[in-house]
């Protein structure tokens, strides 16, 4: 094992245990907000699954690579490889589909009550909680394809002909592979942040437009809480569509590129992975109630001490 694969397994190894620390931390402090004031938040289910998506991808995804570059260069077989790229697949997909869903009801729930969304705000935001499952059922389903395309690494069965290398597998007729249900789930879905986005920024500059004189004078200009929460969401999806885009920029230069190197599914991958790595820790950082909640149980034991 050289230095150059020890390294690569360090650093993956250490971005999936700040991510699933992060994400398990998150899950934890909502458990425990959940349970010191029962009075959930419209969001939470998109939160909660968000979470949980990320632990996946961050476990399929890096994983394999750390097993890789710590010299367990065969440890995946054919049905490893089968698996391992359905889960990433799936949950690559159950990403986009969460993230759509958060920003989509993000702008729904902060519209104001003049515009046409307002008519209609009561009868979507019933659906947060099945459009999450809804999601699940359609990934879980378009993606099994998945599996008739992968098999085990090249470097133990050299038949392997017409498709590409991924380190630990090998993923066979990568040009019949593309289907029609995946990419309009990614296009619909990436063009839905975008269209949320871009209403949610012109409501808060109106917002801020508004409030502009209050804030001058007035001696306190601390953000509400919808405020901090709508940005923080804005800034996930910022996050998430950068990485998604690098990442697949380098993915279909691997594909159609034959002579790529390995290089492009490394930085492919940590870039995939620096979104569900960082989002939790975003997400505790900005969200009052989590910390309200925590700081009020800390409090209490010294009150009696």
């Amino acid at each position: 094992m050289s230095l150059y694969d020890t390294v690569l397994g360090i650093i993956f190894l250490s971005q999936i245990g700040v991510g699933v620390l992060g994400n398990s931390s998150f899950l934890c402090f909502y458990a425990h907000t959940l349970f010191s004031s029962p009075r959930s938040r419209l969001l939470d289910p998109i939160l909660v699954q968000l979470t949980l998506t990320n632990t996946i991808v961050l476990l399929s995804k890096g994983c394999p690579l750390v097993n890789f570059y710590f010299g367990n260069v065969y440890f995946l077989g054919s049905l490893g490889c089968k698996m391992v790229f359905y889960f990433q697949r799936m949950s690559r997909g159950l990403a986009i589909c969460t993230t759509c869903l958060l920003s989509i009801f993000q702008a729904v729930t902060i519209s104001p009550s003049s515009s046409r969304l307002a008519k209609h705000k009561v009868r979507v935001l019933k659906l947060i909680s099945p459009s999450c499952l809804l999601s699940w059922i359609f990934n879980v389903i378009i993606e099994v394809n998945v599996p008739l395309h992968m098999t085990g690494s090249k470097r133990i069965n050299s038949s392997h002909t017409g498709g590409f290398e991924v380190l630990y597998c090998y993923r066979k007729k990568v040009l019949k592979e593309v289907t029609i249900l995946p990419s309009l789930r990614d296009i619909l879905c990436v063009g839905g942040m975008v269209w949320a986005s871009g209403y949610i920024i012109v409501l808060l500059y109106r917002h801020q437009r508004k409030v502009q004189h209050i804030h001058r004078t007035s001696l306190s200009q601390k953000t509400s809480p919808e405020i901090r929460a709508t940005q923080t969401i804005l800034l996930l999806l910022s996050i998430f569509v950068s990485a998604y885009c690098i990442s697949c920029g380098f993915t279909l230069y691997k594909v159609y590129v034959t002579h790529s190197g390995d290089w492009l599914v490394v930085v492919s991958t940590f870039t995939a992975l620096c979104f569900p790595t960082i989002s939790p820790f975003l997400l505790i950082h900005r969200d009052t109630q989590i910390f309200r909640s925590c700081c009020a149980s800390w409090q209490k034991p010294s009150l009696h001490s």
